[in-house]
This record gives C-alpha cells, sequence and structure tokens, in this order.
C-alpha cells in the first residue's frame, strides 16, 4: 500500500477548520498533546507512539496536510492485527473524562473490531467504524479509578482476541474533563453514571466486576451449606 492512499482526502479541509474552531472553543484543558497531529518532525508525530499485536503486519503513517495544517495518523494492516497509535495522557482520580476524535475506514473487516478509540488495557472504547467509511466524530466517557494517574489513548484498527485488517485514519483525538455524562449517553465506562457499562465506581473493568460476583457466589454456597440450620439460605 502506498504512501499515497494513507494521506488526507481533500474533506480534511472542513475538518481542520471545524477542529481548528472546537479546539479554541471550550473552558475545559485539553490534555491530549499534539492532538491535530501537527508536530513531529523525521515522520513521526510528536507525543505518540505505535505498535502492534504483531510487528510486523501493519504501516503506521503521519501525515500533514500542506493546505490545512491538519495532521493524520494512519494505519495499513495488510496482516490480522490489533494495530495502534498511542499516547499516554496525565489524569486525576476519580474523574470523568471525555475522549473523542474524527476516525475514517477503508477496507475493515465486518467480523472484529474496526477502527476506533480507546483506552488501551481496558475494554473502553467508542464505537467502531468497519468497511468503508467516510469522517465521522466518535467519543466516549470514562471515569479513573482512585489510584488511576494516566490514561493510555489509542486510535486502533483490531483489538484483543478481535485482529483485523484494513486502513484506518484518525485525527482531532482529544481528552477532556467535560463534566458527566447525561443519561442515557452510549459508551460511558466506569463510575455509576446512567449509560454505564457495569463497571465498578473506581472504573474497574468488567472483568474485575465477575471475580467479585464469582466470590460473593462462593461465599454464599458455604453460608448455606455449612451455617446452623437456623441461619442457612432456604433451598
Amino acid at each position: 500500500m502506498s504512501a499515497q492512499r494513507l494521506r488526507p482526502t481533500s474533506l480534511l479541509t472542513a475538518l481542520a477548520a471545524l477542529l481548528l474552531l472546537a479546539s479554541g472553543a471550550g473552558a475545559s484543558t485539553e490534555l491530549v498533546k499534539n492532538g491535530l497531529l501537527t508536530e513531529g518532525a523525521d515522520g513521526k508525530p510528536a507525543s505518540w507512539r505505535n505498535d502492534g499485536y504483531a510487528a510486523d503486519a501493519s504501516r503506521y503513517v503521519w501525515s500533514v496536510d500542506p493546505t490545512t495544517g491538519l495532521g493524520v495518523l494512519a494505519i495499513d494492516s495488510e496482516k490480522p492485527n490489533d494495530a495502534r497509535w498511542v499516547q499516554q495522557v496525565p489524569v486525576s482520580p476519580n474523574t470523568w473524562y471525555q475522549v473523542s476524535g474524527w476516525l475514517r475506514a477503508e477496507d475493515v473487516g465486518a467480523q472484529a473490531m474496526g477502527v476506533y478509540l480507546s483506552v488501551l488495557d481496558t475494554f473502553y472504547n467508542s464505537r467502531d467504524l468497519r468497511g468503508t467509511a467516510p469522517w465521522q466524530p466518535v467519543s466516549f466517557w470514562v471515569k479513573t479509578g482512585s489510584i488511576d494517574t494516566s490514561l493510555q489513548i489509542a486510535c486502533r484498527v483490531g483489538g484483543y482476541s478481535s485482529l483485523n485488517t484494513g486502513r484506518g485514519w484518525c485525527t482531532g483525538i482529544s481528552l477532556l474533563a467535560a463534566g458527566t455524562p447525561r443519561a442515557g449517553d452510549a459508551f460511558v465506562f466506569g463510575g455509576t453514571a446512567p449509560g454505564g457499562d457495569g463497571s465498578g465506581s473506581d472504573g474497574l473493568p468488567l472483568a474485575k466486576g465477575a471475580a467479585v460476583l464469582v466470590v460473593v457466589g462462593i461465599l454464599l454456597l458455604v453460608w448455606r451449606y455449612l451455617a446452623p440450620p437456623s441461619v442457612r439460605i432456604p433451598r
């Protein structure tokens, strides 16, 4: 796949104006560095790194549109992979954050995770784009745990146990302490806000919550069969 196919399209002209306007409109402090991908050197975007499950299955390209000045991160996975651009971002404990950005997809497999934003090493993510899709915005909410001081924000093609092929692009990546999610918001992780995914109030992954349920179940069985008859749980 040539580098030309991984460069921004003409649609970025309007997108660049929208993102630059939005970046100066909010009162919250932007925590992602170089979220518009305008800075970098020697073919590498400042503050971002790339990696993947399979080292030789994907190509990673950073480019800047000479007309708009807007940069884009691109991933081209010719073989199935969990490929990503990643930035570690400082955060505060017990705080709601909104992660957002703009994504585009081309020839991405439909049977696995497509192009999306996520918090690395969790199952917190935005909706994903599969097949071929034009530029469109995505976002999700996450509440940090009581000891969290950083999050690894990733733009990805494929995921854990969900390797995929195809090409993905991302830009305008943002992380803001932007209040709290509203009732009915989709893709809400951590905390106890309406629309959450069932994680604990400290943002524990679902797997940890399941482990707690297993322990509680064992304790109930012990209580049922070993406690004195007067206090056993009825069958």
